[in-house]
């Protein structure tokens, strides 16, 4: 295993992939899901029209600060997806039969699913990046 500097890391997230992920990379870490409420940062984002690359950083970083803040000198990893077609953002599905509609609501239609991580320490952004992929 790898170890991240003399700092734990912990994972701002209940991601059962994003576990897998570090387990597969050989990293040592901890896992600090947060029960951030993401409806008023995206309600907040639709209003002034924010860039949806801007927003998935906004979810990852606010994901990443609500775990610093218990563990501030832990290096905390928060992500985030945004998936957008058409101006519409999805949010993740809460049972087979909204994810089979939003399955066909998508199906033979391009969108973008932005994916965002970030990284805080001491309550200080160091790293943050987003990636999108074209589907």
């Amino acid at each position: 295993m790898i170890r991240i500097a003399q700092a734990p890391l912990v994972l701002a997230s209940g991601s059962a992939a994003r576990r897998e992920m570090l387990r597969n990379a050989g990293v040592e870490f901890t896992v600090m899901a947060t029960d951030l409420d993401e409806a008023p940062i995206k309600a907040r984002a639709l209003k002034t029209n924010t860039d949806v690359r801007d927003l998935a950083v906004t979810l990852a970083e606010a994901k990443a600060r609500a775990a610093a803040a218990e563990q501030p000198r832990a290096w905390v990893l928060g992500a985030d997806q945004v998936l957008v077609c058409d101006g519409v953002l999805f949010d993740k599905a809460r049972d087979i039969i909204e994810a089979k509609e939003t399955l066909r609501s998508l199906s033979g239609r391009k969108h973008e699913l932005y994916a965002a991580a970030c990284i805080v320490r001491n309550g200080h952004v160091v790293w943050r990046n987003v990636s999108t992929a074209q589907m």
